[in-house]
């Protein structure tokens, strides 16, 4: 058995590999976090932009892609929506608005005809002369409402919340932050591109030297 080595050829040396400095690492922390940052700026600026293309007013109501959207004012939720969150709703037929039981979250007109909505808890269902009424009640209060409310004044079924949203929503709907999004989006991309710019004429210098 003959064992061979392979030489290298004249005016070369064996390929060595580069051992990784603490530069090169802190590189690719540098770009993981900016790409980060701007995936996170991007999301909130395209929300921003699809809030205010797709939300509408509706007779009063504020709807996304159909949905009721609304934010929690009062502290009588607490524990299922908190003060400050946005919530959605699924908006209701008159039909199915009639069809509702104990336990659902519903929002309803204070009064008919009122544009001042309330979210509360059904706790009961009244029939009275065939008209459906929910007694209804919010999780932090100790006792039901006063009024039971006819299933013609309920606008929406309680779907989910986001915590804080409202105070969010409030602030992206200034047209300064939506700008200042965007131009720090344009402004992330641009620092990448020079960031990978430099990295790679530092690399090219390395290589000649």
């Amino acid at each position: 058995m003959s064992l061979t080595t392979a030489l290298p050829l004249i005016g070369t040396s064996p390929a060595t590999a580069r051992p990784k400095t603490p530069r090169s690492a802190g590189r690719r922390t540098v770009r993981a976090v900016s790409t980060v940052v701007t995936v996170l700026v991007s999301m909130v600026a395209a929300l921003a932009i699809v809030l205010a293309v797709a939300g509408r007013m509706s007779g009063g109501q504020a709807t996304v892609f159909g949905h009721p959207v609304m934010s929690m004012i009062s502290g009588s939720m607490t524990g299922t929506i908190n003060t400050g969150d946005l919530f959605v709703d699924d908006q209701l037929t008159a039909t199915q608005a009639q069809d509702l039981h104990p336990g659902q979250v519903i929002t309803f007109r204070e009064q008919p005809g009122s544009t001042t909505l309330i979210t509360h808890r059904i706790v009961a269902v009244e029939t009275i002369g065939g008209a459906v009424n929910y007694v209804t009640k919010g999780d932090a209060n100790n006792a039901a409402d006063a009024t039971p409310r006819p299933a013609s004044d309920v606008v929406g079924l309680y779907r989910f919340s986001i915590p804080r949203g409202a105070y969010v929503l409030a602030a992206l709907r200034q047209p300064k932050v939506i700008g200042m999004l965007l131009g720090s989006v344009v402004l992330f991309f641009l620092a990448g591109s020079l960031f990978s710019a430099a990295n790679g004429r530092k690399d090219q210098d390395s290589t000649n030297a």
